[in-house]
């Protein structure tokens, strides 16, 4: 068993999933740092380790003891990201102050742990004297003074400019290497927990759950110019596209149903839902009197087992998609068509190719059995190739470009919000996209049955998507203001997707030329 071992904590606040299923552990000795987006959980889940807060199930133990034992005979040392250094008594008396019921301090001891942090020389100035980095370095003495072998920080250093960032954090691991204390950091610095960590677990939101446990390749000492190394570079834009990833869903309803009686639609993370978005934002669905819940997934194959068990009513997803829940349930029936892909999908290599037929033998991430798989085989048709020539890689969709960046993969198939970011942070290049194949495009579906019922309601939903496309075409800025916080990008960025999109008013001449197109490869 682990030093600290966590296993299965959950934790809820008014019914509401805070953490969910939470299982890691530590060993003694070790640095671990919780990195995550706000509203990943991370700080109730240092509460629970610090025994602050209690979880509603699972269980928590330190030293193979049940966490309430080993804490009412010691503590966990802890360092908040405010000071809260005690401004009326000196430095010298606010370490003093770190002495509890089962510990007394001697003056030496006092000066050996200020002379650890470097403010011996100020042991009798009062901490308002001090600049802020040295003040932090107070609250990190009276840690270190409290003789626990366990000490957390709550996002400690986020208030320090980024130079004296850096030189606490390098104080820190030379403190760990001199006392070699168990050191738990939670932060939202992606720099900061790949320098300092021994593992970094990542923490996804909605509610906060383990996405992964990343463990560090370098060894300590690590000195400052590791932050440039070339690896360490590599990691950071990994982490840093798995935390955006975990913003944007951080921003939607995720796979959750909340209003009783409202007409449910399930939609992928894709910026071709942006009407929908709007429309919820402008009001536009209260104004006809239409109840509406957009029910937003990371992962399509969950989305569609949703609709299958009835648990959301209207589907988005592409025509091949359409077409094969047609095969499968007959009663599925397109109702809409709403947006053509037209640079917004993509092939991407991490190194140049200048044909399709180079990526014979390529490992390639991509989604299985959903759009990416059916594109991928698409491409290889027309280029001469099959999927038996390539190594292929079932990922969720946010997985995909984090695989890519890390070197784990050759190739991927990705779409927005997803591409672009991944392109920016691999260096990957575009071999093909929906631009040169404009296969993709974009349908509502949903059970016959259920079309029979709510005419009229349907009829509402497709009229409130083609306002909410007017306003776009005719008051972009506006539209993307509105829609850019909902979605979790910024109003640049889902300009510049939005215009890979082309939102459908076609012929069905049109809508039939690709549903004949697409129909062998589904």
């Amino acid at each position: 068993m682990s030093y600290i071992n966590i296993e299965k904590v959950s934790k809820s606040y008014n019914k509401k999933d805070v953490l969910k299923d939470i299982s890691f552990g530590m060993e003694k000795n070790e640095i671990i740092a919780i990195l995550g987006p706000s509203g990943s959980g991370k700080t109730t889940l240092l509460k629970c380790i610090l025994g602050l807060e209690h979880p509603d199930r699972g269980l928590i133990t330190i030293d193979s003891k049940s966490h309430s034992d080993w804490l009412s005979k010691q503590r966990i040392a802890y360092v908040p990201q405010q000071y809260a250094n005690f401004e009326y008594l000196t430095v010298r008396q606010n370490v003093a102050l770190a002495a509890h019921d089962n510990l007394t301090l001697s003056s030496q001891e006092i000066l050996n742990s200020l002379k650890s942090v470097g403010l011996h020389k100020y042991a009798d100035h009062y901490p308002g004297s001090l600049s802020g980095g040295m003040q932090q370095r107070l609250a990190l003495a009276r840690a270190l003074a409290q003789k626990t072998n366990i000490v957390a920080f709550d996002e400690s250093l986020s208030a320090l400019d980024v130079e004296t960032r850096h030189q606490m954090q390098e104080l820190i691991l030379d403190i760990w290497v001199e006392k070699k204390k168990t050191f738990l950091f939670v932060t939202h610095d992606i720099e900061e927990a790949l320098f300092l960590a021994n593992r970094i677990v990542v923490m996804g939101t909605r509610p906060g759950s383990i996405q992964q446990i990343l463990n560090i390749p370098f060894e300590y000492p690590r000195a400052s110019n590791l932050r440039f190394d070339e690896q360490f570079q590599r990691l950071r834009k990994g982490l840093t596209f798995s935390i955006r990833s975990e913003m944007i869903k951080g921003r939607l309803v995720e796979g959750q149903t909340l209003k009783a009686g409202a007409l449910k639609v399930g939609l992928y993370i894709w910026p071709g839902n942006s009407p929908f978005f709007y429309a919820q934002d402008q009001g536009l669905f209260d104004k006809r009197g239409l109840s509406v819940e957009l029910i937003s997934f990371s992962d399509n194959r969950e989305k569609i087992e949703y609709w299958k068990r009835k648990q959301i009513d209207i589907l988005n997803v592409s025509m091949d998609t359409a077409l094969r829940l047609k095969k499968q349930i007959p009663e599925t029936e397109i109702i809409s068509e709403l947006v053509l892909s037209k640079g917004g999908d993509a092939l991407v290599t991490r190194e140049p190719l200048e044909s399709v037929k180079q990526i014979n033998g390529k490992k390639i991430a991509l989604e299985r059995g959903e759009i990416g798989e059916f594109f991928l085989n698409y491409v290889l048709h027309k280029n001469g190739l099959s999927l038996d020539d390539v190594i292929l890689r079932d990922m969720k969709s946010d997985e995909i470009g984090t695989a890519l960046i890390n070197h784990a993969v050759d190739a991927a198939v990705l779409w927005e919000p997803w591409l672009s970011k991944t392109i920016e942070l691999s260096g990957a290049h575009k071999l093909v996209t929906s631009k040169q194949y404009p296969v993709f495009m974009d349908v509502l579906v949903a059970r016959k049955s259920f079309i029979k019922k709510n005419k009229k309601h349907i009829e509402q939903l497709k009229q409130v998507f083609e306002e909410s496309v007017e306003v776009f075409k005719s008051d972009k800025n506006h539209f993307i203001r509105s829609v850019a916080p909902h979605v979790g990008l910024g109003t640049r960025e889902l300009e510049a997707q939005l215009a890979t999109l082309e939102f459908f008013k076609g012929s069905v001449v049109e809508v039939t030329r690709i549903m004949n197109e697409i129909r062998p490869f589904v």
